[in-house]
C-alpha cells in the first residue's frame, strides 16, 4: 500500500494541505471541528502523528509546559518549583497546569499547550491510562514523562525506583525488630503506587517470621485520605481488641501526616507504640513537631535529568532515541521510628 501524504489527508478532509500542516503542528488558528476531522482521518488511515511531524520543520518557541496532577500537593509543588527554576536558567518561559487527577483535564492541558506552540512538555501523568491519550501527541512535541504511569519505551521517562524505596523502608523496620507490619494507602490506577506496595510485600515475604498486610480504605494519597484510613484502621483494632501493627509504611508523606493525626485521636503513640514511615520527603516532613522518617525522592536530581533530557529532545535535528532513567531513592531516618515496645 502506498504511503499517504499530507496532500492525501487534505483531500480526504476537504481542506488545504497547509491547513493539515498547521493542525499537525499545533497551530491555534484552526476551527476545532476542522482539527478533529483531520485528527480522526489520521487515526483511521494509520497516518501517524510521528510520520507527520517528521515532514515538518519545528521551530523552538522558547517556552515549555509542565503538567502535574495537583500543584497544591507539597511534592508536586516542590517538583514544579525546581523544574521552573532550571527551565528559566535555559532562558525559557514556562506554562504550569494541574490535571486534578482527571484524564480529560490532562488531555485539555496538553491541547492548550500545543495551541500555545510550546517547544516541549514535562508531564507527570494522572494514572495508568494516561498513555492511551498521550499517543496522539507523539512526534508533535518533545515530551518527558515523570513517574511510572507509562509503559517504558513510549517517550523519554524519568522516575524514582519506587519498588526499591518501599522495599528498603520495610527492611529498615524489620531491622529495628518489627515483625508485624502494615502498608496504608495507594490507588490501584497508579503504577507508581502499585510498585510501592509490591516493594513492601516482597520485603515482608522474604523475611522469616514477619507478617505484613496492605490496608486501603480510600484510593488516594492526600492528608485527609491518610487521616480517614488511619482512623479506620486504629478504630478497627481497638474495637476488635487486636494489637496494632508495630510498623506502618504509608504511600506518601501527605498520607502519613493524616495517619499521625488519626493516631493522636485514637490515643496511639508514635514511635512508642507504632513506628511510621512516609514516602517523598516533602518540606514539612523535617519540621520539629513532625520529624517524619521517610523515603526521599531526590527532587533536584529528578528535575535536572528531566530538563536536560527535554532540552536534548528539543535541540535534536532528527527524532531522538527514547531514554529511561530510574533514580535511586534515599531512606531519611528521623524520629517516627524506633524498636517495637512489645
Amino acid at each position: 500500500m502506498e504511503r499517504l501524504t499530507i496532500k492525501d489527508i487534505a483531500r480526504m478532509a476537504g481542506v488545504s494541505h497547509t491547513t493539515v500542516s498547521r493542525a499537525l503542528n499545533g497551530a491555534r488558528n484552526i476551527r476545532p471541528e476542522t482539527y478533529e476531522r483531520i485528527m480522526e482521518i489520521c487515526r483511521s488511515t494509520g497516518y501517524t502523528l510521528n510520520a507527520a511531524a517528521r515532514q515538518l520543520k519545528r521551530s523552538d518557541s522558547g517556552a515549555i509546559g509542565i503538567i502535574v496532577p495537583d500543584i497544591s500537593n507539597a511534592f508536586f509543588c516542590e517538583l514544579t518549583r525546581h523544574l521552573e527554576w532550571l527551565t528559566r536558567q535555559e532562558g525559557r518561559n514556562v506554562f504550569i497546569s494541574s490535571s486534578f487527577y482527571d484524564y480529560d483535564i490532562e488531555d485539555q492541558n496538553i491541547r492548550a499547550l500545543m495551541e500555545n506552540r510550546v517547544s516541549g512538555i514535562i508531564l507527570s501523568g494522572v494514572g495508568d491510562q494516561t498513555y492511551l491519550r498521550l499517543r496522539d501527541y507523539f512526534g508533535k512535541v518533545p515530551i518527558v514523562f515523570l513517574g511510572d504511569n507509562l509503559p517504558e519505551g513510549m517517550v523519554s521517562q524519568i522516575t524514582v525506583n519506587n519498588y526499591e524505596g518501599t522495599y528498603m523502608a520495610a527492611r529498615y523496620l524489620i531491622s529495628l525488630g518489627h515483625r508485624d507490619l502494615m502498608f496504608l494507602g495507594g490507588r490501584k490506577s497508579s503504577v507508581t503506587h502499585c510498585r510501592r506496595q509490591q516493594g513492601f510485600l516482597d520485603a515482608v515475604s522474604g523475611a522469616e517470621g514477619v507478617h505484613g498486610e496492605i490496608f486501603t480504605m480510600l484510593s488516594g494519597s492526600r492528608i485527609e485520605d491518610g487521616y480517614h484510613t488511619g482512623l479506620a484502621y486504629f478504630t478497627r483494632c481497638l474495637e476488635e481488641k487486636r494489637p496494632f501493627a508495630t510498623g506502618i509504611l504509608c504511600i506518601s508523606d501527605h498520607f502519613a501526616l493524616g495517619v499521625m493525626q488519626a493516631a493522636v485521636e485514637a490515643g496511639v503513640e508514635i514511635p512508642e507504640q507504632v513506628s511510621l514511615i512516609g514516602f517523598d520527603d516533602v518540606s514539612f516532613a523535617s519540621l520539629p513537631r513532625i520529624q517524619l522518617t521517610t523515603v526521599s525522592q531526590p527532587k533536584e536530581e529528578i528535575c535536572t535529568a528531566a530538563v536536560q533530557t527535554l532540552e536534548e529532545l528539543i535541540r535534536a535535528d532528527r527524532p531522538a532515541a527514547v531514554s529511561y532513567k530510574a533514580i535511586q531513592p534515599v531512606l531519611i531516618c528521623r524520629e517516627t521510628c524506633g524498636p517495637p515496645s512489645r
